[in-house]
């Protein structure tokens, strides 16, 4: 299972009303706009937990039984009701009201797609992938960095009616190779500066026949027998329309996990989920708006979009909301810095390592967020000091430019909670129709108390089918009648926001006692030489396990192991002090979007 991700939203202060949204929550009986829904919303709306729907969700009965007598978390916003429709077809519903509006822009070369060029083009994508061959629910490998046509390849395997397995760019041919074979890839997309590193994975794991396509990125050169990116698009023009069989129950995306736990598990998500997912996140915070003629959100994409965050939380909701999203291939500095420089920046989708430099940066100034009306950091949990620190560095009020904190997962598409930005080591509330258990780790009960931990359950319409040929992971990831269990640990106060405390598996036991290593980390960064800080569990003798600390240091400071371990006596328990020692390293390692990576460091 992919680790948990934080994910920050907030609600802008002065927008329309949400009757003003063409994507309407029927559920809550809000007026409805006949010219503004389309043939999507035609599709048919499905209402979700009917047998639930009834409870109410105030403070005394925000948890209610179940049938099998499951304390069950319902959430404060209610149901949401969401179209029965294609991804694609969702994104692009609105697109023909603001039609010459820019859609698609590129970071480093400046190529644009309008919201009709860029509707249009998703389409021919599709078609010249039929006339290649594929056949429906065949699976697309998408290996590219983030170009704007990264997404509209996305888009247009969504629309030819095949699935799409994001790969990580910067993978190995081996570890490429791997998920093409897991996938069973009949085709895959990449661009110019990987070539080379995909053509070998391909060439060692499929036929020879595989259609290899790849965009021109400026970088690199075409391998032969490869197709140019561009063909797909400009013989799609003269090709029939594809006549889609397909459902939104039918898989779409198979995003792999980040093998944080394991090995790497093909997550399977429908149309239903992502769309189902979008809705949810809108009915709970009606957080962005449709453009008009003097304004239009504006988006610096950096967030991978192979990673759920950067897909569903960022790509396939902002296109729907009529964003502009300009492209990043890779975090560079100056390249993130010249684009808050020349664009009226809106919204920042960040994680951690994103938000200390820009409070690090001297090349930041405050006019760079003068139109900045949220950040938004996930992926991995962001201290208040790291806030405070930006607030304070750019003397910026909070109320005007503010971060929100939620949770997902790769298995439900992603968005599971949304804090208000009031408790910043709170994960928020559950979003409308996402349901929540709390677990006790020991006894099986389900917890019912606020203050007491257990491991986080889910369900909803957004958690995933399961994983790719992989039953055995499935039955111990979902039960039968549809929780997720997540692997994590949290609790709730009394106001029903929810905390993570850490990962099942990551916790270290001391001599019986549960220690998050999240919990160390913080308090290491606190110490005035620290720059990171990741904890781990190690064998001991005598205890099972104690934790063991590995430490960037800042620039020019040289604590020592005493230091660090005086900071820390006084401050914890006894049983969480750090028995396993200190190491001084240059750098933590992480995955694409932040996380660490524990394994690597035992």
């Amino acid at each position: 299972m992919v680790g948990s991700q934080t994910i920050s939203l907030r609600l802008k202060k002065t927008r329309q009303s949400t009757s003003e949204i063409r994507y309407v929550n029927v559920s809550k009986s809000r007026p409805i706009d006949g010219d503004r829904l389309s043939r999507v919303l035609d599709a048919g709306i499905r209402p979700l937990n009917s047998m639930l729907r009834r409870a109410s969700t105030s403070k005394q009965t925000r948890i209610v039984t179940g049938s099998n007598n499951e304390k069950i978390i319902m959430s404060s916003c209610g149901d949401v009701s969401y179209p029965e429709t294609l991804i694609h077809e969702f994104v692009w519903n609105n697109s023909e009201n603001y039609p010459n509006h820019i859609a698609l822009e590129c970071g480093i070369n400046g190529k644009k797609y309008t919201f009709a060029q860029a509707k249009d083009a998703t389409s021919y994508i599709g078609r010249s992938l039929r006339n290649m061959g594929l056949k429906t629910g065949d699976v697309v490998a998408l290996v590219a960095p983030n170009f704007p046509d990264t997404i509209l390849s996305c888009l247009g395997i969504s629309s030819g009616g095949f699935i799409v397995t994001t790969i990580n760019p910067m993978y190995t041919a081996e570890e490429m190779m791997i998920q093409l074979l897991r996938a069973n890839a009949k085709a895959i997309i990449t661009s110019t500066s990987i070539a080379s590193t995909v053509f070998a994975a391909k060439r060692a794991c499929l036929s020879h026949k595989t259609p290899f396509i790849v965009i021109d990125d400026k970088i690199g050169s075409m391998p032969d027998g490869s197709i140019p990116f561009s063909d797909l698009i400009t013989r799609g023009k003269s090709l029939p329309p594809v006549n889609l069989n397909r459902t939104c129950d039918d898989i779409v995306a198979l995003p792999f996990s980040s093998g944080t736990t394991g090995l790497p598990k093909g997550v399977m998500l429908r149309h239903r989920n992502l769309v189902s997912n979008i809705m949810m996140v809108q009915t709970s915070i009606d957080v962005f708006q449709f453009p008009t003629s003097t304004f239009q959100d504006v988006i610096p994409a950096v967030l991978p979009f192979f990673h759920i965050y950067g897909m569903n939380a960022l790509m396939f909701p902002r296109l729907s909301f009529g964003a502009k999203i300009i492209t990043i291939p890779k975090f560079v500095p100056e390249t993130f810095i010249d684009i808050l420089d020349k664009n009226k920046v809106t919204a920042l989708f960040c994680v951690p390592p994103i938000i200390l430099f820009l409070t690090a940066s001297p090349l930041v100034k405050k006019h760079h967020f003068h139109h900045v009306h949220l950040i938004l950091c996930g992926a991995a949990p962001l201290a208040e000091m790291d806030v405070n620190r930006f607030y304070e560095k750019y003397n910026i009020d909070s109320q005007i430019c503010e971060f929100r904190q939620g949770y997902g997962l790769t298995e439900t598409s992603p968005v599971n909670f949304i804090g208000t930005g009031r408790k910043y080591s709170s994960i928020g509330q559950n979003i409308a129709s996402c349901q929540v258990r709390l677990v006790d780790v020991m006894t099986k009960k389900d917890i019912s108390t606020s203050g007491q931990t257990g491991e986080l359950w889910i369900k909803g319409p957004h958690v995933m089918k399961g994983y790719l040929n992989d039953e055995d992971a499935t039955k111990n990831t979902l039960t039968q009648d549809g929780w997720l269990k997540t692997g994590d640990i949290a609790y709730f106060d009394e106001d029903f926001d929810f905390y993570i405390t850490d990962r099942l598996k990551e916790l270290i036991k001391v001599k019986g006692f549960q220690v998050p290593p999240a919990e160390l980390e913080a308090l290491l960064r606190m110490h005035p030489d620290v720059e990171e800080a990741a904890v781990i569990g190690i064998p001991h003798e005598r205890y099972g396990e104690v934790p063991k600390a590995f430490i960037v240091v800042k620039e020019n400071k040289k604590p020592t192991e005493d230091d660090i371990k005086d900071f820390i006596k006084g401050k914890v328990s006894e049983y969480k002090q750090l028995r396993g020692g200190i190491t001084f390293v240059d750098n933590i390692p992480k995955n694409s979007s932040g996380k660490i990576l524990r394994a690597k460091m035992k």
